[in-house]
Order: structure tokens, then sequence, then C-alpha cells
């Protein structure tokens, strides 16, 4: 997937507020279904990378325990 250049310089914890914003909107019933539509897109964009933050984090810490556990 395409990285959208405002979701990389978000942090992790910033990515999921905005994720978790987005789903409170999707979910309103006030919610126009033309907007339903941007907002599902923004939301699959901070999914995809929240999940590589949290692979490249998991990476790092399996690293550095391997190193801990041959020292």
């Amino acid at each position: 997937m395409k990285k959208n250049k405002d979701v990389v310089e978000k942090s992790y914890k910033e990515a999921l507020k905005e994720l978790e914003e987005l789903v409170v909107k999707i979910e309103d019933p006030a919610t126009n279904i033309e907007e339903i539509s941007a907002e599902v897109k923004r939301a699959l964009e901070l999914v995809n990378y929240c999940q590589l933050q949290l692979r490249s984090y998991k990476e790092e810490i399996d690293k550095l325990t391997k190193k801990q556990s041959n020292d």
C-alpha cells in the first residue's frame, strides 16, 4: 500500500487516536454516507500504518531479547 505522508509523520499513539475518532464518526448514524467512504479509506491507511509500527516494534524487541539470551 502506498504510504500517506500525513500518516507516516504521526506517532503510533497519534495514529491510534485518530483511528478511534474515525470509528466513532463512522458508527455515528448522523454521518453522511458520502463521508463514510473517505473516512473508511483514511481508517484503513491508519490501520496499516499501526500494524507496520507494531511489527517493527516486535522485531526490535525480538532482536533485543535474542541478544540478551545470547549474552
